[in-house]
C-alpha cells in the first residue's frame, strides 16, 4: 500500500483510545461488527477512578446509547487478546452504558463505502479525523455535518482545544471535534542494534541537541549494506516525516485558505537532503518486493538488526506485545524512539502532527450519542488520574520503560509548541495523489529525482487544483 494508512497516538498527559489495527483492516467485510473477543475491563482501582469521573461529569440525556463507528479499525479492544480497553471507552460504558458498534470498511475503499451508505440512507453515526483526510473533503462532499449543535467549543471542557478546533471550520461551522494534537511520526530504533554497530544512541544525541538531519544521515550511510540485506530505513512514512520536519507542509492552510508550499525554500532544503541521502541507497527496496515493507509487517528488521530506523506513528508501539514484537522487547529496554530529525540549523524542533478527533456523519441517527462519546474523550484527557491509567497500562501491560514515557512526553510538548499539519489528503484525492508522488520522488528507491524538476513539473497543476477546491470552500 502506498498511502499513509494509520491513525492515532496520544501525549503522555493524554489518554488515547487503545484499539487500533494496522493498515487496511483485517477482513474484507464492509459492514461487520466487532469480533467476539472476551470483554475487556480495567483493573479494579482503575475502574474506581472511572466511576468517580463518571459521577462528576455532566450527563447528556440519550434516547439511544449505541453509536455506529465506521472505519478500517475498531475503537473497541478487539484487535488481540492482550489489547487493553481505553479509558475513554470505559468512561462511555460506565456513564451511559454506551456501546460502540463497529462497521468495518478498508483504507482504500472507505470514502466510496461511506458514500454508498449515505445514498442508501444507512449512515453510520461517526468517523475518525485522525488521518487528516476527512476535512475539508468530507464537508465539501456532504459526508459529514456541522458539530456546533452538539459541542460547545467555548465550554470549560473544550476551551483548551478551541484553537485547534478552529482550524477545522468550513463555511463558518466546525466539522471536527479535536480532542488533542498528536505527533504524526516518531523514529523507532533498537538500542541493541545501535550499540552493536558502534553508534551513538539517538536519544542521547537528542538530549545534547545533536539529533538532526546530519547525524541521522551519517548513521544511515554507515549502516547500509545491500549485500547483507541491511537497510537504514523501511516503512511508508519517512518521506512525509522528513519533508514536514522542515517546518512547512506541502499543502497547508492559513486563515481558512489552502496554501501550496511546493516552492518554499524550507521544503526544498529538506528534499535536497533526502535526495543526497537516497543516492546512497539507504532505504529498503520495496520496488523489488512487490512494493511491500520487509516481511509485509511494520517493524520487521528492527529487532533482528537488518533495519536501523523505522519512522512511523506512536501507535506502532502503543500496542500489545504481540503487535510490537518486531521492534524488540520493550520491557527489556531494547526499544526506543526519538522525534523526527530536523535541520541542524533549524530555528525550532518542528514536529509533523495530526489531530485526534471525530466527525458526525451526514444523516447520523444518533448524533447526541456521538456527542456523549466526544465528551468522554475530553474528560479522559483532562483528568490527571485518568491519564495515569493509560500510562500504567503502557508500563504494566505493554512493557514501556520510564525512558520511553519521558521521550513520549517530550515529543508531545514539542508538538504543542511547533506542530506541522499536512492537509493534502484532506483537500481532495486528486491533490493527495499528486503530493504522495511528489514527496516520495526524492527518496524513490529505484530512481530518486531532483527537487527543482519536481517543482517545475507539478506547481501549476497543484495551483489549479487548490484554486478549484478553494472556490468550493468559499
Amino acid at each position: 500500500m502506498r498511502a499513509i494508512k494509520r491513525t492515532a497516538a496520544a501525549m503522555l498527559a493524554a489518554v488515547m483510545t487503545l484499539g487500533f489495527a494496522s493498515c487496511g483492516g483485517s477482513s474484507d467485510s464492509k459492514g461487520g461488527s466487532s469480533s467476539s473477543m472476551p470483554e475487556k475491563k480495567l483493573e479494579e482501582d482503575q475502574q474506581d477512578i472511572v466511576n468517580r469521573l463518571a459521577g462528576e461529569m455532566e450527563a447528556r440525556e440519550l434516547e439511544n446509547n449505541e453509536i455506529k463507528w465506521f472505519s478500517f479499525y475498531d475503537i473497541n479492544p478487539t484487535a488481540s487478546e492482550d489489547k487493553e480497553i481505553g479509558v475513554d471507552l470505559a468512561l462511555f460504558q460506565t456513564k451511559y452504558n454506551g456501546k460502540i458498534t463497529y462497521q468495518q470498511t478498508t483504507w482504500d475503499t472507505k470514502f466510496d463505502d461511506l458514500a454508498a451508505k449515505l445514498m442508501a440512507n444507512d449512515a453510520p453515526d461517526f468517523v475518525g479525523a485522525d488521518d487528516m483526510d476527512m476535512f475539508p473533503r468530507g464537508a465539501i462532499k456532504g459526508m459529514i455535518e456541522p458539530i456546533d449543535d452538539y459541542i460547545d467549543f467555548e465550554s470549560p471542557l473544550w476551551a483548551d482545544m478551541k484553537s485547534a478546533n478552529d482550524q477545522f471550520v468550513f463555511k463558518g461551522s466546525h466539522y471536527v471535534a479535536v480532542s488533542r494534537v498528536d505527533p504524526s511520526y516518531i523514529w523507532i530504533y533498537n538500542k541493541n542494534v545501535i550499540a552493536d554497530n558502534g553508534m551513538d544512541d539517538p536519544a542521547e544525541l537528542y538530549a545534547k541537541g545533536e539529533w538532526n538531519w546530519d547525524t541521522f544521515s551519517d548513521m544511515c550511510k554507515d549502516f547500509v549494506d545491500a549485500e547483507a540485506d541491511k537497510w537504514a530505513l523501511d516503512g511508508w512514512y519517512y518521506e512525509n516525516a522528513l519533508t514536514e520536519s522542515s517546518g512547512k507542509a506541502l499543502i497547508g492552510m492559513e486563515g481558512g485558505n489552502i496554501i501550496n508550499n511546493i516552492d518554499s525554500p524550507e521544503i526544498a532544503k529538506a528534499q535536497n537532503m533526502m535526495y543526497e541521502l537516497q543516492k546512497n541507497n539507504v532505504v529498503y527496496p520495496k520496488h523489488e518486493h512487490d512494493w511491500k515493507v520487509r516481511g509485509d509487517v511494520f517493524g520487521t528488521g528492527i529487532a533482528s538488526g537488518l533495519t536501523l530506523f523505522y519512522p512511523i506513528g506512536l501507535w506502532a508501539i502503543e500496542d500489545a506485545p504481540s503487535v510490537t514484537e518486531p521492534y524488540g522487547d520493550l520491557s527489556a529496554g531494547e526499544v526506543m524512539f526519538v522525534p523526527v530529525p530536523c535541520a541542524a540549523d533549524s530555528d525550532a524542533q518542528y514536529v509533523p502532527s495530526r489531530i485526534h478527533g471525530f466527525c458526525i456523519c451526514k444523516g447520523a441517527k444518533n448524533p447526541e450519542g456521538v456527542a456523549a462519546w466526544l465528551d468522554c474523550t475530553r474528560y479522559a484527557e483532562t483528568d490527571p488520574a485518568a491519564h495515569a491509567i493509560t500510562i500504567q497500562q503502557y508500563k504494566d501491560k505493554y512493557g514501556w520503560t520510564d525512558e520511553m514515557l519521558e521521550m513520549r512526553e517530550e515529543i508531545y510538548a514539542k508538538a504543542a509548541e511547533h506542530p506541522v499539519f499536512e492537509f493534502a489528503t484532506g483537500v481532495s484525492k486528486d491533490i493527495s495523489n499528486i503530493t504522495d508522488g511528489i514527496i516520495k520522488k526524492s527518496m524513490h528507491p529505484s530512481d530518486p529525482g531532483g527537487w527543482s524538476q519536481t517543482v517545475e513539473e507539478n506547481k501549476n497543476v497543484l495551483d489549479y487544483l487548490i484554486e478549484e477546491a478553494q472556490t468550493k470552500i468559499e
